[in-house]
């Protein structure tokens, strides 16, 4: 019984810490600590650390597109622009020609029949992104870059009704959008519609290196970005699918292996000493710390250094209390 609860304290201490350690040599691998829940905030303790930031995104000024005079409170605004066009189809080796929303230019030059469908070619106004400029998760200020990397356009209708003058005399309302036909319901062929989507989730997951307040893009010690951002609230695995996680309830599990190697060990000891319960934890200590050593060996000199100290110290502890209980007794 005694040898059984050693062993099970052994191997229990060894999964435990051999994942640890696992999970300390992914941490190098991306370059620190990351810090998540409760220690995610902004503050000295997280300065310069990799931080996985969950939470709703907010902004203080409202993305603008300044051209149109159109903003919304979201991360982000994006302009779509698309233009009537000509485009051709094949149907069963037939070429047939029809006049459609695109918002892209068709080349009507690599038509087989060009004549009678030209397309105008570049648009005059780009499709554009517009991102807010301050955009914050979890107490944390976004850096462009990082604001950039926010996705998911989905729809808005903006208020049309103020347009600038300019945009005004070429462009009117129609369903939502703006469109530069005469006959907002009959376009023609070069007229231009642009509409507008927002970029607003609900909820980001942002993991990036936080520096004074701010999250700005991460490296790996190779100089790899490993930043993103995520829509939804996620969990550091779901970040990091190929990193090592750290083992759950690591340090009952560490205290419980001491437990049990301290159990067997009082089981295994001599009639006349196995009420020295100082002698047995001691005992006990001695494989537990040395194993753990090992398995911290070339991850964590400072760790694998206090752990064979505590392996000496409790060896020379035993030794002492062993040779004061035979001479007492």
């Amino acid at each position: 019984m005694g040898a059984a609860l050693l062993v099970l304290g052994l191997v229990l201490l060894g999964f435990t810490e051999h994942t640890d350690s696992l999970r300390a040599m992914g941490e190098d691998a991306l370059g620190g600590f990351v810090r998540t829940g409760g220690s995610a905030a902004p503050g000295p303790g997280s300065d310069g650390q990799l931080v996985l930031a969950v939470g709703a995104p907010k902004v203080s000024s409202p993305a603008r597109d300044a051209q149109f005079g159109v903003a919304v409170s979201a991360p982000a605004l994006v302009r779509k622009v698309e233009m009537f066009q000509w485009n051709e189809t094949n149907a069963g080796g037939d070429r047939n020609y029809e006049l459609d929303w695109f918002d892209h230019p068709i080349d009507s030059s690599m038509f087989e029949h060009p004549a009678g469908h030209a397309n105008p070619g570049a648009f005059p106004v780009e499709a554009a992104r517009f991102d807010a400029p301050a955009v914050s998760v979890a107490g944390f200020a976004l850096a462009p870059q990082l604001v950039r990397m926010i996705e998911g356009p989905g729809p808005f209708v903006p208020d049309l009704s103020d347009l600038p003058s300019n945009m005004a005399a070429t462009f009117q309302a129609y369903d939502g959008t703006l469109v530069s036909s005469e006959d907002a319901a009959h376009p023609r062929m070069g007229d231009l519609r642009i509409s507008w989507m927002r970029i607003a989730p609900a909820y980001l997951t942002v993991f990036a290196r936080a520096h004074q307040g701010t999250l700005v893009p991460a490296r790996d010690p190779q100089g790899d970005s490993i930043a993103q951002v995520l829509i939804g609230q996620h969990s550091l695995s779901d970040v990091l699918t190929d990193a090592p996680q750290p083992p759950r309830f690591r340090w009952a599990r560490r205290v419980l292996a001491v437990l049990l190697a301290w159990a067997g060990v009082a089981w295994l000891l001599p009639y006349r000493l196995r009420g020295d319960r100082v002698l047995s934890l001691a005992t006990a200590l001695v494989p537990l710390a040395l194993l753990a050593a090992i398995c911290w060996f070339e991850v964590r000199a400072i760790a694998t250094t206090i752990l064979v100290a505590i392996a000496i110290l409790a060896a020379v502890l035993a030794a002492w209390r062993a040779r004061s209980d035979l001479r007492e007794g």
